[in-house]
């Protein structure tokens, strides 16, 4: 078997798996979970759901996973199919999320020890909700999850050379929105 961290690995543990090897799908898991949870929660803002969306996932894995040949790791397929479950948990509870965010909203403007340092994540925060959809995955899946430029690119669905440019884009508008802002 090969080490974990080599590329063939997810293949292997998947065709594991598929024969019987319960303990191979664990250890996919033990894998991916980390940095899905990651993910989902920097959509939904919820850790709660975003377990739900990553459990769904893992389900999804056991029920219709890819088929990795050449692709040998599993993690952009795993990433998508994150990508996708959470964008329609969150369609499904907009009424939700916009109640949560007034709640959220109005717990930051109360005074603190460190209100100055939570004023400046807020606004980091929101502005990067008003970036367009596809540069903030990209930069979150860079910056947050350590993606390379073509695990990002099987997830969104595009090149690697484009998410190099949804990247830079992310970076200088949420930078000059920030220096409109005053924060920077």
């Amino acid at each position: 078997m090969n080490d974990k961290n080599t590329p063939q690995a997810d293949a292997e543990l998947l065709t594991q798996y598929r024969a019987g090897q319960a303990e191979a799908f664990d250890l996919l898991v033990e894998r991916h979970q980390a940095p899905l949870l990651r993910f989902a929660s920097g959509i939904l803002r919820d850790s709660s759901r975003a377990e739900d969306v990553v459990q769904e996932v893992f389900l999804r894995l056991l029920r219709m996973g890819p088929e990795l040949g050449s692709r040998a790791s599993a993690g952009p397929w795993l990433f998508r199919v994150c990508r996708n479950l959470a964008y329609d948990t969150m369609k499904m509870e907009t009424r939700e999320n916009a109640r949560r965010d007034k709640i959220v909203v109005q717990e930051q403007s109360e005074p603190g020890s460190d209100c100055e340092h939570q004023e400046v994540l807020t606004l980091v925060q929101r502005e990067m909700l008003q970036l367009p959809e596809r540069e903030r995955e990209a930069l979150w899946l860079k910056v947050h999850d350590g993606l390379t430029y073509a695990e990002i690119g099987e997830v969104l669905g595009v090149k690697a050379g484009t998410v190099g440019w949804l990247v830079h884009e992310a970076m200088n508008r949420l930078t000059a929105r920030l220096r409109m802002a005053q924060a920077i």
